[in-house]
């Protein structure tokens, strides 16, 4: 076929840019001494990334010049920088320019949306040197040379913890910080006013005064955080604004009731610590607020949801001053979501004030909806110290153990009125089991399974460790809902009964002591399950799965044995003080610990009335009838008042 000159030209000139093409694909240029514009591009967005052009060759500014600005434009941003890519090197035909495409990508986001980009970068090759054409825009789309960089994260609401009923038990509540303004008052006078300050909120005097004196001439120094309600506030208003250079400033804290309601539960909210923000992986930062325990710190992610995310342009001023900011990228934040969970405020408001005065040990109450497993009141006294040791406490829960040792009888054969041996002592190997004190003789011999419940006998009980093994034991704690290691959607402790071939430590298992470890939640739900007449399982966050149920569940015909056991205790036994209020299940415990002379023994009591079940547990106490009985009993009376709205 014959060719015409513009036909051959053409070839010829498609040969040439494939032969351009193919050697810019190869990684080395048309003539050996030209270098590669890909590596002038990989430079530039090495340099992007880690914020320093120094080296690179620029045009229309130095490499200094460059450098500065990207400082001056990366400088609020902390230690976030790009991760910078090239993608493409695209040639022109002459060969002395080309343009390179470069991906940068922030990650300003905990999702996956983070802020990415494409720029456009044109490259000219001067004196075999590929040269890059310097523009703010290379940092970011349409930065200005008068612009820097700003990353702003705004968190939603954080979500309330809710009851059922929809009330907020923790939300945003009115406080007041208060402290010295050193605007208004210094030197000597700040420190005189610090004293006088702390003297009336109730906190060390020499070392706030101390704090004022080393801050600056400009900083307000907070004292206490209280809330608007606090007496220790409300009722000092005129003498705190009387001291000179006090301050009460107003915000919004997350917060429950009051300062002690279900505190060791719910948990508390605070600015995220060192640590916190560490082990985050980027999600937070310096001032964001966080849980810090309780249901708080395991539902923050919930509770907190995602922050919204903008980075702006910011133009400033000749002193740095912010003139105008431009958003360049936004994402909105994600609401956070609320928790429901089963605690009742007025039954709760109820515990706290029956342990109130609790000052000397600790001390818990645990009551909980028999037909559902809710927990609708865990409370710890003052002398606690805001221990979890209401759902997570772990000691010898007694003889209210003695519940699971009467299933495990009936299991082999027992029934309410089976006749065993209850004697004033009894030797186990070696070791010497007694009854507590002031044991009534007439309840000696062989007197049925209910009374030896009422009376809380050891020796029966113990008596029959031949007939019922460990294992026996342990199934029948299991039945009713303690032992088992079970992944619970809040801080508790469901109990345990330890194997063992020890004779001794197995006839002190029948007694809840040995190794039998319990928390007042744990022996709350062992006295619903009787009262039920099958397993209950605890719910304190609504929103979770239920709870396996155990490989032998307890039967109805069961519990209805052990029913009338604990009915003997309030009608003839050491229950017999609650029925003052209702109560139609009980069984009193102590267990003994420590290394006194004589023995120092914890005090229990649990108790049943209607759809409660309710456990209350005194660290130090010889009787659960004289050092837990009244907590219940002060407990449904508040509670009971509060229901008819009293």
């Amino acid at each position: 076929m014959h060719r015409g000159p513009s036909t051959r030209r053409r070839t010829i000139s498609a040969a040439v840019s494939l032969m351009l093409a193919t050697s810019l694909v190869a990684g080395c240029s048309l003539f050996e001494s030209d270098p590669d514009p890909r590596g002038s591009a990989s430079a530039l967005a090495a340099g992007l990334a880690k914020g320093d052009l120094s080296g690179l060759t620029l045009s229309g500014a130095t490499a200094q010049q460059a450098t500065t600005f990207l400082g001056e434009a990366y400088e609020d941003l902390g230690d976030l920088r790009p991760s910078v890519a090239v993608t493409d090197v695209v040639p022109d035909e002459d060969g002395t320019r080309a343009t390179a495409t470069l991906r940068t990508t922030w990650d300003v986001s905990p999702t996956d949306d983070d802020w990415t980009y494409e720029t456009q970068v044109p490259l000219s090759l001067v004196e075999d040197v590929w040269q890059v054409r310097w523009s703010p825009s290379l940092v970011a789309p349409d930065l200005g040379a008068d612009e820097t960089l700003d990353l702003v994260r705004t968190w939603p609401q954080r979500a309330d913890i809710v009851a059922r009923d929809g009330t907020r038990l923790m939300t945003e509540r009115e406080v007041a910080h208060v402290g010295i303004d050193k605007t208004k008052v210094s030197g000597a006078a700040a420190k005189a006013s610090a004293r006088a300050l702390a003297n009336i909120v109730g906190v060390d005097g020499d070392a706030f005064a101390d704090r004022v004196a080393a801050a600056g001439p400009r900083a307000f120094v907070s004292a206490i955080t209280l809330r608007v309600s606090d007496p220790a506030l409300a009722d000092n208003i005129d003498r705190i604004d009387a001291i000179d250079g006090a301050l009460r400033v107003p915000a919004m804290q997350v917060l429950a009731p009051t300062r002690t309601w279900a505190a060791p539960i719910l948990g508390r909210v605070a600015e995220a610590t060192a640590e916190q923000i560490e082990k985050s992986d980027g999600a937070l930062a310096a001032g964001d607020a966080v849980g810090q325990n309780g249901l708080q710190l395991r539902y923050d992610e919930r509770l907190r949801g995602t922050p919204g995310v903008a980075v702006r342009a910011v133009k400033r001023g000749a002193d740095g001053s912010a003139l105008d900011r431009r958003e360049l990228f936004v994402e909105s934040s994600r609401e956070a979501e609320p928790l429901t969970v089963t605690l009742d405020e007025a039954a709760q408001t109820a515990a706290e004030d029956a342990l109130a005065d609790q000052t000397k040990h600790p001390t818990a109450l645990v009551a909980i909806k028999v037909s559902t497993g809710e927990v609708v009141a865990a409370a710890v006294g003052p002398g606690a110290e805001g221990a979890p040791l209401a759902l997570a406490g772990k000691e010898a829960p007694g003889s209210t153990f003695k519940i699971a040792s009467a299933l495990a009888l009936v299991r082999k054969g027992a029934t309410a009125r089976s006749e065993i041996p209850c004697t004033d002592r009894l030797t186990v190997n070696g070791r010497v089991f007694g009854n507590y004190s002031k044991y009534p003789s007439s309840q000696l011999g062989d007197i049925a399974l209910e009374r030896a419940m009422a009376y809380s006998c050891n020796t029966a009980f113990i008596s029959q460790h031949q007939k019922v093994s460990q294992d026996d034991l342990i199934a029948a704690a299991e039945s009713l809902g303690m032992g088992e290691d079970l992944d619970l959607p809040f801080t508790g402790f469901l109990g345990s009964v330890p194997q063992t071939d020890d004779t001794v430590e197995h006839a002190a298992s029948f007694i809840g002591q040995g190794r039998v470890e319990a928390s007042p939640l744990t022996m709350a739900v062992v006295l619903a399950s009787v009262m039920k007449g099958e397993t209950v399982r605890p719910q304190l966050v609504v929103s979770d799965e239920p709870l396996p149920v155990p490989a032998t569940p307890l039967e109805a015909a069961e519990a209805e044995v052990l029913q009338r056991t604990l009915q003997a205790v309030v009608r003839e036994g050491s229950g017999k003080v609650l029925s003052s209020v209702g109560v139609e299940f009980a069984k009193t415990g102590t267990a003994e610990f420590g290394t006194a002379n004589p023995p120092r023994t914890h005090a229990w009591m649990v108790a049943g009335r209607g759809d409660l079940a309710i456990a209350a547990y005194n660290e130090e106490g010889p009787s659960g009838t004289t050092h837990a009985a009244p907590f219940i009993i002060d407990f449904l009376t508040a509670y009971d008042r509060a229901v008819k709205g009293e």
